[in-house]
C-alpha cells in the first residue's frame, strides 16, 4: 500500500503541475493546450499535436467508457493518437482495456525516488542562482538552447520554460559559466514530494558537472521545504538517469507509454 500510495503522489504532482502549466498558458492567446479530466481518474493533456493521458488505474479501476470518451476528446483535438502512460501498479482494468483497443508500447519512462532524510550532502562547493524577474529571460532562453536538438531555439520552448517558471509551486534554478547562464531546471513541492523537471544544459557546456549541481541544489531546497521525498522521470538509459542513479535515487518503477492505433 504504501509503493502504490507514493506511486499515486508521484503522478499526482506530474499530472497537476501540466494542469496548473495549461491554466497558465492559456490566459495568454493564442496557446491551444488544453485538459481532460476523467472522473477523478486521471487526467489527459493535449500539448502542439501529442496527448498523453497521467495517473489513470491507480486511484479507481478504468472503464471502456473512460477510455471511449478520452479518445473521442483527443479526436476532437486533431491529434492522431492517445498516449498513456502506465504505472506497473495501475489496476489490471486499465492493462486489459489497452490491450482490447490494440495499444501498442511507444517507449518505456524511468521513475526514481530519494528519500531526502537519509540523503547525504557531498562536501562540495557549487554556485547555483535562484531564478527571478530579473534572470528569468536568460534562464529561459539557455532552457530551451539545451533541448534545442538541431541547434534551433524555439521560442515556444523559451515560453514553455517561463510558464513552468509562474507557477507559485515551483521554483527555477540556473548555473553560470563566466556571465553565460548555460544550464536550469525545475522543482515542483506538493505534499511534501518535490519533483525535479526542466533540466537542460547548453550541448557545448556539458560535461562539466552543472546538472549535478543543480540537483544537489534542489535537493537541498526541497528539504528545506520540509519535502520527504525528490522524484525524477528520465528516459530509459540516458546521461540523465545514470546521473540520479549516481548520485542516490533509486529506480522507484517504470512506466510503459502505450500508443493508440490512429485515432479516426
Amino acid at each position: 500500500m504504501r509503493r502504490l500510495e507514493l506511486a499515486r503522489r508521484i503522478e499526482r504532482i506530474k499530472a497537476e503541475g501540466t494542469s496548473a502549466y495549461i491554466r497558465h498558458r492559456k490566459q495568454t492567446p493564442p496557446y491551444e493546450g488544453s485538459e481532460l479530466i476523467v472522473e477523478n481518474k486521471g487526467h489527459v493533456f493535449r500539448m502542439g499535436n501529442t496527448s498523453f493521458a497521467v495517473g489513470f488505474g491507480l486511484n479507481r479501476p478504468t472503464s471502456f467508457y473512460d477510455l471511449h470518451q478520452m479518445e473521442k476528446w483527443v479526436r476532437g483535438k486533431n491529434v492522431s493518437r492517445l498516449h498513456v502512460e502506465v504505472c506497473p501498479l495501475a489496476d489490471m482494468s486499465l492493462i486489459r482495456l489497452l490491450q482490447e483497443r490494440n495499444y501498442t508500447l511507444d517507449h518505456f519512462l524511468d521513475v526514481w525516488l530519494l528519500d531526502v532524510n537519509t540523503f547525504v550532502f557531498p562536501d562540495v562547493e557549487y554556485a547555483v542562482e535562484r531564478v527571478n524577474a530579473e534572470n528569468v529571460n536568460e534562464w529561459a532562453r539557455s532552457i530551451a538552447a539545451g533541448f534545442a536538438e538541431t541547434g534551433t531555439i524555439l521560442q515556444e520552448t523559451i515560453e514553455t520554460a517561463k510558464g513552468f517558471y509562474a507557477l507559485p509551486e515551483n521554483q527555477a534554478f540556473l548555473v553560470r559559466e563566466g556571465e553565460m547562464a548555460v544550464a536550469g531546471g525545475i522543482l515542483a513541492i506538493q505534499d511534501g514530494m518535490g519533483e525535479l523537471f526542466l533540466t537542460s544544459t547548453i550541448p557545448a557546456y556539458r560535461g562539466k558537472g552543472y546538472q549535478t549541481q543543480l540537483i544537489l541544489e534542489r535537493i537541498a531546497a526541497a528539504k528545506a521545504a520540509g519535502c520527504q521525498y525528490v522524484t525524477v522521470t528520465t528516459k530509459v538509459d540516458t546521461a540523465s538517469g545514470r546521473n540520479m542513479e549516481r548520485l542516490g535515487f533509486v529506480p522507484f518503477y517504470q512506466k510503459s507509454v502505450m500508443k493508440s492505433p490512429i485515432l479516426k
